[in-house]
């Protein structure tokens, strides 16, 4: 789950949708920054679906007595979290080797250098997996799949900036994951890509790498603490209406 904290409410955004927004703003990118077009699909998919494995985890949010708020995917313990990791990454091999090879990588390189002996395990179980589906997946180009496995990162960042700042936020005011903007895939020509709001539902960019301005729709929850107060966090959740929200995304002048 994704939880931006305000004065007296929660909003919630589930990992799952905010993928969906990462696969959406992908479908975006100009044509000359998709490398081998014949893998546009599996590396689509690997993108829309790289956090199916947190479904059914925010169907019911989980609450960190420590800290007396919900528990957001980077609260969430490691160990728990590779649970949930290999369950989704199982669920996108059924459909497609090269986008599992992804979503595997993705997340193994989250962990790579964990203490934690259930952590490490799940890092070595994908590692083999990986060398298994490079072996299994016809002409397999290690160095196409990195730029590939960049994209999916660029446009998990991405969603996550539209995710993790309230809508309008001044630039001084952003997440911190944003500071210096939002890395690039090396091959794009430029180290960062610089975003910015300009109000409350529309966002620049500052380089030509989508086809055309677009408007994309997030989905998320506003839950208010009394409402958790008095009914507890999942009755609350199960509760509470979807709100949707259009975000139009363009090229600054």
């Amino acid at each position: 789950m994704i939880i931006r904290k305000c004065k007296e409410a929660f909003v919630f955004i589930e990992q799952h949708d905010h993928a969906r927004v990462s696969g959406d703003l992908f479908t975006y990118l100009a044509d000359h920054l998709m490398v081998d077009s014949k893998w546009r699909k599996e590396v689509e998919f690997a993108i829309y679906q790289h956090d199916c494995g947190w479904i059914p985890f925010d169907q019911n949010p989980f609450w960190d007595d420590a800290k007396n708020e919900p528990f957001s995917f980077s609260s969430f313990p490691r160990s728990t979290k590779t649970v949930l990791y290999e369950y989704g990454i199982n669920k996108v091999e059924k459909e497609s080797k090269y986008a599992a090879l992804l979503c595997s990588k993705h997340y193994s390189s989250f962990l790579d250098k964990h203490p934690n002996e259930l952590v490490k395990q799940f890092v070595t179980n994908e590692k083999t997996r990986q060398s298994r589906l490079k072996e299994e997946i016809p002409l397999f180009d290690e160095d196409l799949f990195a730029k590939h496995s960049k994209l999916l990162t660029f446009f998990d960042d991405l969603s996550l900036y539209l995710c993790l700042n309230e809508p309008g936020v001044k630039k001084e005011k952003e997440h911190h994951f944003f500071t210096d903007g939002i890395q690039t895939p090396s091959y794009f020509g430029m180290d960062s890509l610089a975003v910015e709001w300009l109000s409350n539902n529309q966002l620049t960019v500052s380089d030509n790498i989508f086809k055309h301005n677009f408007t994309i729709e997030l989905k998320q929850k506003v839950i208010p603490k009394s409402s958790i107060l008095q009914m507890g966090l999942n009755e609350a959740y199960i509760t509470a209406k979807e709100e949707k929200i259009n975000i139009t995304i363009k090229k600054s002048a």
